[in-house]
């Protein structure tokens, strides 16, 4: 049916250039806003998260019966999430999620809970990470963002890259590598390109607020590699196996801490039982081996001779199976209900997992280290740009092609399995 409208009638039905112009830089105005305001929040909670994580990890080695709270720590966590958390105890799942499917609001006080046990995890010993707290933060500050300024879905999904942007690049120091994970992790198969230009605006903001506040972040006894010795066939040979081999150990992580929370879940135990189980198994490993290395974090010890990260990168620096009590540690305490994350323990395992295989396949200790600091992680997040750019960021723009080589082969080792369920597959 024709219309009846004349020519000049529907001109002026048309909206008005200007006020639409002035409409688009209002809201463009409102975003940048509510960007920024996540960055420099995130940043500024991270640089005290990071303080008082190095506080409670001291404590912890200072007052030794702490550990022995280890299983009453972990029932009042649970306890804690039962009762306050709701949606909020789903995690990065829950953020991966939103992200990915635009399907509704985080809870803010995602925040102030993974915050709180995070630390209360380090302080009695649990082998977690703080990665997982980081971007938790950063997705609860998003999310309040959002709520104040009323955004759309579309634009929430925006705020929640930024925000898990400023997480990851504000705890490790690594503002693109935080930028590419969070338009990678949710969806590794079709990146989230639309949101780079806002993540990395946020990532630095996030970094460069956290070292205002006197944030700092480790440092590793790496040597560049020649990269003459890689013309050689068994030199390529064996950065190939390496990649391989780190995925495989990505997998196994994986497939121990699924399989552990599965099982308690199949066993229909009573809620407090997991952590209580489970505290109290990685109280009696901690004092059979007599050392605590593969407890917190790893990345110091007051113990001389200790296995840390750090001590990974030097010859000698980790026992043949450091890289396997870190695992069964780690997914043990995140299996029954500890919170923290995955990201640095993986960094431990892969490190200390690098320094065993440095001498069979004939590579650089430091290097191998440094491979499998970065691919392990990498490959269990199914994540190979962020193990790139967080390789480069930390040993070396120089290595990029290698990071981003040795990381994809660890990600399609790693099959199907990853540390996220909630992951595009």
């Amino acid at each position: 049916m024709k219309s009846t409208h004349s020519p000049r009638e529907i001109k002026r039905t048309e909206p008005d250039p200007l006020s639409s112009k002035h409409q688009w830089v209002k809201e463009w105005a409102k975003l940048s806003l509510a960007a920024a305001s996540i960055a420099i929040v995130c940043g500024s909670f991270n640089a005290l998260f990071l303080k008082t994580l190095d506080l409670a990890t001291a404590l912890r080695f200072n007052t030794p019966w702490l550990l022995f709270a280890l299983p009453v720590a972990g029932v009042c966590m649970v306890a804690l999430y039962r009762k306050f958390g709701g949606l909020a105890n789903r995690g990065n799942d829950l953020l991966w999620e939103r992200i990915r499917l635009q399907n509704g609001p985080v809870p803010v006080r995602m925040t102030p809970l993974i915050f709180g046990s995070t630390l209360l995890s380090h302080l009695c010993g649990a082998s977690t990470g703080r990665e997982g707290a980081a971007v938790q933060i950063g997705g609860g500050t998003a999310a309040l963002a959002a709520r104040i300024g009323n955004f759309p879905p579309t634009r929430q999904r925006t705020l929640l890259v930024t925000g898990v942007a400023a997480g990851f690049a504000s705890i490790f120091g690594t503002p693109l590598a935080g930028a590419i994970f969070a338009i990678e992790v949710s969806t590794p198969k079709n990146l989230l390109w639309r949101e780079l230009p806002w993540a990395i605006a946020c990532a630095y903001l996030a970094d460069w607020t956290a070292k205002m506040w006197g944030a700092t972040h480790a440092t590793y006894a790496f040597s560049a590699p020649d990269w003459t010795q890689f013309r050689q066939p068994a030199s390529l040979i064996g950065l190939c196996a390496s990649g391989f081999a780190f995925g495989i150990v990505g997998k196994l992580f994986v497939t121990l801490h699924h399989g552990i929370r599965n099982r308690f879940e199949k066993w229909n135990f009573p809620w407090w039982t997991p952590p209580f189980l489970g505290g109290c198994i990685l109280l009696m490993f901690s004092q059979l081996t007599n050392t605590g290395d593969y407890l917190g974090l790893g990345t110091w010890s007051n113990r001389l001779g200790a296995v840390t990260i750090q001590s990974a990168f030097t010859e000698s620096g980790a026992q043949t199976w450091s890289w396997l009590a870190k695992i069964t540690t780690t997914a043990l305490s995140l299996g029954s209900g500890y919170k923290g994350g995955e990201v640095t323990p993986l960094f431990f395992t892969g490190a200390t997992f690098g320094n065993t295989l440095a001498v069979p396949l004939g590579l650089p200790v430091s290097l191998c280290a440094a491979l499998g600091f970065v691919t392990v992680f990498a490959g269990a997040a199914h994540t190979p740009l962020t193990g790139a750019f967080l390789g480069a960021e930390l040993f070396g723009w120089e290595q990029f092609p290698l990071f981003l080589g040795v990381s994809w082969l660890a990600h399609l080792a790693c099959g199907k399995a990853g540390i996220y369920s909630t992951q595009e597959r």
